[in-house]
């Protein structure tokens, strides 16, 4: 019998470079490193903000994560390699989910690519499909708009959107990036109001980057710190502000 793995994300040695492009092709040694040799475990059901100015990493690390970054190094999920994992147990909400205005998809319809996510393209929707689509608009929200093209909706709407599609997904790690981008000051406390209530509710693992420390959600248990590419600083979510200051993060 296998032992129960102790993290659900083992992160080891990732890096990600950058090739320095020119006109006529890359040019060895000018590439950039965007990720250095990040070393990270990840806990069963504990929240983690990860901050950083623009630049540092923080979207490039999601997206590794979430396989749609190639990296060098290691990343096990709940103890086997990323690249072996179904990948319905990461949920990702990107930093920028604009869709163009004249887009026909409704609402109901991208939060159902959840559903898709978790079980296939090739799969019949089902009705147990259809129940947790519903519940997933129940519960952000937008059950009144769900039958609205999404490209007619509000920025605060298409970030509920986003969300219901990862909650429809049910995965056990979610990935946020920059969740409250875009929004006026009311609605972004309304949105990381809405992540909390649904982190408790579900229990998933969370990796959320976000620049705006105030936003930092009491249920986060632990921050991480990147600057110049690396971790400076991995540590309990009190006196955040005091902290970034002392590791120079924004400077």
């Amino acid at each position: 019998m296998s032992a129960t793995p102790t993290f659900a994300a083992e992160i080891k040695n990732l890096s990600v470079i950058c090739p320095g492009k020119f006109p006529f092709g890359n040019l060895p040694g000018c590439e950039k490193k965007i990720l250095d040799r990040i070393n990270l475990n990840l806990e069963k059901g504990v929240f983690y903000s990860l901050i950083g100015a623009n630049g540092a990493g923080k979207s490039t690390l999601l997206k590794a994560l979430c396989g749609l970054r190639s990296f060098s190094g290691s990343v096990k999920i709940f103890g086997r390699d990323l690249k072996k994992v179904k990948r319905n147990i990461i949920g990702y909400s990107p930093q920028n989910d604009a869709s163009d205005k004249n887009c026909p998809v409704s609402v109901y319809e991208a939060v159902s690519v959840g559903r898709f996510a978790k079980n296939g393209i090739f799969r019949k929707f089902l009705q147990e499909d259809a129940n947790a689509v519903q519940k997933a608009l129940a519960l952000t929200g937008i059950e009144n708009i769900k039958n609205m093209p999404i490209g007619a909706i509000s920025g605060g709407e298409a970030r509920k959107t986003s969300l219901a599609r990862v909650i429809a997904q049910q995965p056990e790690i979610v990935l946020f990036d920059e969740p409250q981008a875009n929004l006026d000051p009311q609605s972004k406390q309304d949105f990381m109001s809405l992540i909390k209530v649904l982190y408790k509710k579900f229990a998933f693992t969370c990796l959320m980057a976000t620049h705006d420390i105030d936003l930092i959600p009491d249920c986060c248990s632990k921050v991480i710190m990147l600057k110049n590419s690396k971790i400076v600083l991995e540590t309990d979510n009190e006196n955040i502000a005091k902290k970034a200051k002392e590791y120079n993060i924004y400077s």
